[in-house]
C-alpha cells in the first residue's frame, strides 16, 4: 500500500534527521538493504533461467506438467524481480526538502509535478485530494 503524500514527507524528515545526527550508522543501514535488493535481483534472474531450462527441457520429456511448472517458476522470478526493482527506486529516490505548506498549486504547476506518477495513482491521489479539499471546506462536518 503506498504511503500519503503526508506520511512520505514524514518519512523523508526521518532519513534527514537520521543523516545529520548519525550519518555513518545511516550509510550502513542504507547500504546493508541495497544489498539485499541486489541479491533478490540476482536470484530473480537466476530463478528466472532455471524456470527457462525446465520448459526447455519439458520439450525433451514431452512432460506438459514440467513445462507449466517452469513457466510458474519464471512468472513468479519475474514478479519477484519487477517488485524489488520499484522497492530500490523507492530507496534510491533522493531525498529533499519538505514542500511548503499551503494550499496544493494548481493549473500547470500541479500537473508538472504530479507527472511522475501515472495511471490509477494519480487518479487516486487526485481523488483523494479533492475529496479531502471538500472535507475541509465544510469544516470537517458530515461523512468522513
Amino acid at each position: 500500500m503506498p504511503l500519503s503524500e503526508h506520511e512520505q514527507r514524514i518519512l523523508a524528515e526521518i532519513e534527514r534527521r537520521l543523516l545529520e545526527e548519525d550519518p555513518k550508522f545511516a550509510h550502513q543501514v542504507g547500504s546493508s538493504f541495497r544489498a539485499h535488493l541486489g541479491r533478490r535481483l540476482k536470484l530473480a534472474v537466476a530463478g528466472f533461467v532455471v524456470g527457462l531450462i525446465v520448459v526447455i527441457s519439458s520439450t525433451f520429456f514431452e512432460n506438459v506438467a514440467i513445462g507449466v511448472a517452469g513457466f510458474v517458476i519464471m512468472l513468479a522470478c519475474v514478479f519477484l524481480f519487477v517488485r524489488t526493482m520499484r522497492r530500490r527506486a523507492t530507496v534510491e529516490r533522493p531525498v529533499g526538502p519538505a514542500p511548503p505548506s499551503g494550499p496544493p498549486p494548481s493549473g500547470p504547476q500541479r500537473r508538472q509535478g504530479g507527472g511522475s506518477k501515472g495511471g490509477v495513482d494519480a487518479w487516486w491521489g487526485k481523488m483523494t485530494e479533492r475529496w479531502r479539499s471538500r472535507w475541509e471546506e465544510r469544516g470537517g462536518q458530515g461523512p468522513p
